[in-house]
């Protein structure tokens, strides 16, 4: 499976890649600018989204309508609200999975 992950929180990261990188393949997004230009590219199976990630970004994410061209891909929304049900901007895909704070690493790579 071809994974796009956006999460800024370096050590969080590492620990996902490394829990996911032996069965699948993980794009890392660190910047915006990079997450956009790999969802416009597209290729992906699976994007996994920091909440609080996303939220840094949301204006810009929202003026480049970036919820519009991840509507065909399954998310994993993890680092949630309790009333968060899928990212403004996107209908909700059959696939997500939406994983509350605070989340356990294992319920994250078996959302997978």
């Amino acid at each position: 499976m071809h994974i796009l992950l956006m999460d800024d929180t370096k050590k969080r990261k590492k620990q996902i890649i490394d829990l996911l990188a032996r069965r699948h393949s993980v794009v890392d997004c660190c910047t915006s600018n990079h997450f956009i230009g790999e969802v416009q590219k597209g290729g992906y199976d699976l994007l996994m989204l920091d909440m609080d990630t996303w939220k840094k970004g949301s204006s810009i994410y929202h003026y480049f309508r970036i919820g519009k061209l991840l509507e065909r891909l399954p998310i994993v929304l993890y680092n949630t609200d309790d009333d968060t049900p899928c990212l403004p901007d996107r209908a909700r895909h059959e696939n997500d999975r939406i994983l509350p704070k605070p989340f356990e690493m294992e319920s994250l790579v078996e959302a997978v």
